[in-house]
């Protein structure tokens, strides 16, 4: 018998101020796995990880957790958020010490402090010496109201992983944070992964998406799309030579018949990475060389591939070491027209 999902949203809609802010017919998500949560500013990202969070209620539709529909009223509420953490991108914290403000929760669930806090600062890079026979010294002592926006984001962090619940939500996790300690927070989503916590994270880089994520969810204007938009190329539609092209400033793509479109996007998974040009149906081949080369969560690998325009593929380990690649390799990218999705 397979397990039940994390969550089920089933027909759910969320409407604010007259707008249609999310409208997902059906999503589930799976527990014990990392899910990353892609689109652009106002998709509804941040809307639908409140609703995760049970921080807010859908105006229609059901949301099921563990196997069981949520009720959305007192006491049940607490019961179902108590399950969860919302880490918010810009969190609010107490007026107060860093050490009092990553405690707060275990207080509130009358838990032992003991070392956990040290603990979960230290997992986020903000060590303190620890507890002094004089008060608490370090880093935790601290007024969190003095510290700058990264540093208040890994405390938000801190807070969550000091209470440890089953599942994590965290709002761009690593949209505040200076670049020499965004691999700490990643490491930590990994380690997160590892131990079967359900992890949803929203986030704006989709190679991060892509290196820390078992499942990816693009949304777009509320709505689940079919495949992370990733590959984004704006420009305008032409016919040539009895064929339907689209024209950016660096690539002239093969799109299918019919279509207009100012804006598409190209599946990684639908890209061939080859040596030599490929003599196939594909009628989209572009020369380029080798940018960047990361590793994704399901085991395969991320290129960066320049031909004018910066373009993510996704090829097997076997793969990549077959042909010898590597960064600053030459290598002929290719894909059918019927990769391409437009978005406008």
């Amino acid at each position: 018998m397979m397990d039940a999902p994390a969550y089920r949203l089933c027909d759910l809609r969320v409407e604010r101020g007259g707008r249609l802010v999310l409208d997902i017919a059906r999503l589930d998500l799976s527990p014990g796995r990392v899910t990353a949560v892609v689109g652009p500013n106002g998709a509804g990202k941040t809307t639908l990880l409140r609703v995760l969070g049970f921080l807010l209620q859908p105006t229609s539709g059901t949301v099921e957790f563990a196997g069981r529909p949520v009720v959305y009223r007192e006491p049940d509420l607490i019961a179902v958020r108590r399950q969860t953490t919302v880490v918010a991108q810009t969190p609010l914290l107490f007026h107060r010490s860093v050490h009092a403000n990553v405690a707060y929760g275990l207080r509130a669930r009358r838990r032992a402090v003991d070392s956990r806090v040290e603990s979960a600062l230290a997992a986020v890079g903000l060590a303190p010496v620890g507890l002094a026979p004089a008060g608490i010294a370090g880093f935790a002592r601290r007024p969190a109201w003095k510290l700058s926006g990264g540093e208040m984001q890994r405390v938000a962090i801190a807070r969550a992983l000091a209470i440890d619940p089953p599942v994590y939500l965290l709002d761009e996790p690593t949209g505040n944070i200076d670049r020499q300690h965004v691999p700490i927070v990643e490491s930590l989503i990994t380690q997160l992964g590892a131990a079967a916590k359900t992890v949803v994270f929203t986030t704006h880089n989709f190679a991060q998406a892509y290196r820390l994520a078992d499942t990816l969810i693009s949304l777009t204007d509320g709505h689940v799309a079919p495949f992370p938009l990733v590959n984004v190329l704006r420009g305008t539609t032409v016919q040539m030579h009895g064929h339907n092209f689209f024209l950016n400033e660096a690539l002239r793509i093969e799109i299918p018949d019919g279509v207009e479109a100012r804006t598409i996007a190209i599946d990684p998974d639908a890209i061939i990475v080859s040596r030599e040009a490929l003599h196939s149906s594909a009628r989209n081949c572009f020369a380029g060389h080798i940018r960047k080369v990361e590793h994704d969560a399901r085991g395969g690998l991320l290129l960066t591939v320049d031909c004018g325009h910066a373009f993510v593929a996704r090829i097997t380990r076997h793969s990549y070491e077959e042909m010898a690649f590597n960064v600053g390799t030459g290598v002929y990218l290719t894909f059918k027209a019927s990769a391409i999705h437009t978005l406008d």
